[in-house]
């Protein structure tokens, strides 16, 4: 289901609001201000599947949410 997320981008720092569906389509996506990429930070903290709330992010490995994403 599309909700609307709310993120602000690392790269471009500029408030992001889109309707997306992270169920269908992930929680990585393109920032339309700057184009690069970004994960929807908020969605995955609060999702019902991340019941402790966890973050496990790293500059070089990404998160949890990537790792899972790319098999």
């Amino acid at each position: 289901m599309k909700r609307e997320c709310i993120e602000v981008c690392p790269h471009c720092e500029k408030e992001i609001t889109k309707k997306w569906d992270v169920e269908k389509k992930g929680y990585q996506i393109t920032c339309p201000n700057c184009g690069k990429k970004m994960m929807l930070c908020d969605e995955c903290l609060n999702s019902e599947d991340n019941v402790g709330m966890r973050c496990d992010w790293s500059e070089e490995r990404g998160c949890f949410r990537q790792q899972k994403e790319k098999k």
